[in-house]
């Protein structure tokens, strides 16, 4: 071979070889190692890859179901094409540097780098001299690998149980799938309206932890729950509607526990629409990014407004508005875009679906002590702070169609919960026609708007 072209290939497989080699560990402790959200294009090429190849497959089921079956395995095979991945570049990078440093032929190179990284030993007779220690750290970088990603896996899995358990326990005071108007009304015929601030306060620490683990494990908002009728999303809507229905309906329960869960929820449906819906730019995924962010001016922090829950009483707005700021500047300092200027922050929500809701309230008896215009204004402005940034999250995700949730990427007809009040209703006329409990009343059918 030309010597010329024998250095320069040398000195390709060198640079090329580092280069690769610095990409899959950054990318191996941007997601494995460091608690701490830090995007890598590697990581997000298998995100983009895997969850597209599942929305492909998604598409040939005719029903939602049928696309939930197959979207459910787009979160698992994320974790195993990344250990696949990152296994392949160093095979790849430790090929082109034992061809370096060297000399060897580009295929034997490659055959002994994967032998020394998984460690099978078969090429190690061949090998040059040159090489010995790179064929050392091959073989240690490849268990290390391994052991990162299989202790990686139970804390995936327990951070998804952890998150589901509560998504299950709301099922059944909230239907299937969740709703909030629904599981104010199924407090009220269970005789459980005491409680209701109590329960809707265990989801403020939920939605804490989720914006935290989700951050930090992005293929966790990929990996979706045992049932298509169920969805996180869907659930904290769920609790943040009733806590916001609460507290433009009602004056005499407490109200604290449902601006807390307000307040979490938004924080976290806001952070997860940043990091995960709104476009970031591409110096985000260089290392050391704040450097390079501050020459890029078209960045806006997200405003303290966008996720400011509005309250009746002036303390507490101060308060909730004070906590907004905070959040603002953290994310700010975080160097992620806001929502974009087209991206107004209001309802899509109707006055004939809240009516439609209110109805059902009344007639399950919930207390409503506020005159219904004044209620209305209140609802309006309250979920104007987290209706847009879920929205986009569940239909990104393709969540369960549920009441209240907004589009989705393909016409998908709305699933609407059971309401017991309807059961309760049928079932009293049922008796009064049969008062000895012998006739069975049809099941009700699903309700339309």
């Amino acid at each position: 071979m030309n010597l010329t072209v024998e250095f320069t290939s040398r000195g390709a497989g060198l640079f090329f070889g580092t280069l690769l080699f610095l990409m899959a560990s950054l990318s191996l402790l941007r997601t494995v190692v460091v608690p701490r959200y830090l995007r890598s294009v590697i990581t997000d090429g298998v995100l983009v890859a895997v969850v597209g190849i599942s929305r492909l497959v998604a598409r040939i089921g005719r029903t939602y179901l049928r696309r939930d079956a197959a979207l459910a395995w787009a979160g698992p095979l994320i974790i195993i094409a990344l250990l696949i991945t990152w296994l392949l570049i160093y095979i790849l990078a430790y090929g082109l540097l034992i061809h370096g440093f060297s000399g060897e032929p580009l295929g034997d190179a490659l055959r002994e780098s994967g032998s020394s990284l998984l460690t099978l030993g078969f090429a190690n007779d061949n090998s040059s001299n040159d090489a010995t220690l790179l064929d050392f750290l091959a073989a240690a970088t490849g268990p290390v690998v391994i052991a990162l990603m299989i202790g990686y896996l139970p804390t995936i899995y327990q951070t998804y149980i952890d998150r589901e358990v509560q998504v299950t326990i709301m099922a059944p005071a909230a239907g299937e799938p969740a709703w909030g108007p629904e599981f104010l009304s199924r407090m009220c015929l269970t005789k459980s309206i005491a409680d209701l601030p109590v329960h809707l306060a265990s989801w403020a620490p939920w939605a804490a932890k989720l914006r935290m683990t989700h951050i930090t494990y992005p293929m966790l908002m990929y990996v979706r729950s045992g049932r298509g009728t169920r969805h996180f999303l869907v659930s904290l809507l769920t609790a943040m509607d009733a806590s916001a229905l609460l507290i433009a309906l009602n004056t005499s329960l407490p109200r604290t526990p449902c601006y807390v869960t307000l307040q979490h929820g938004s924080d976290a449906v806001q952070t997860l629409y940043v990091y995960f819906g709104a476009k970031q730019p591409r110096v985000y995924y260089l290392p050391f990014r704040s450097i390079w962010l501050r020459k890029y001016k078209r960045l806006k922090p997200l405003s303290a407004s966008q996720l400011k829950v509005p309250a009746r009483d002036a303390q507490i707005a101060a308060v909730h508005e004070a906590a907004a700021a905070d959040a603002s500047k953290a994310l700010a300092a975080s160097g992620l875009i806001g929502l974009l200027d087209a991206e107004k922050l209001t309802t899509t929500l109707t006055r004939e679906e809240f009516d439609y809701a209110v109805d059902i309230l009344r007639r399950s008896d919930f207390p409503i002590e506020v005159p219904i215009e004044d209620a209305w204004e209140m609802f309006r402005a309250t979920r104007a702070t987290y209706e847009y940034p879920i929205y986009a999250l569940m239909r990104k995700l393709d969540a369960t169609p549920a009441p209240w949730s907004g589009p989705r990427n393909f016409a998908t007809p709305t699933m609407w919960p059971t309401l017991a009040i309807d059961v309760f209703e049928q079932d009293a006329r049922a008796s009064a026609k049969s008062p000895d409990g012998s006739s069975t009343p049809p099941a009700p059918d699903a309700p339309h708007q």
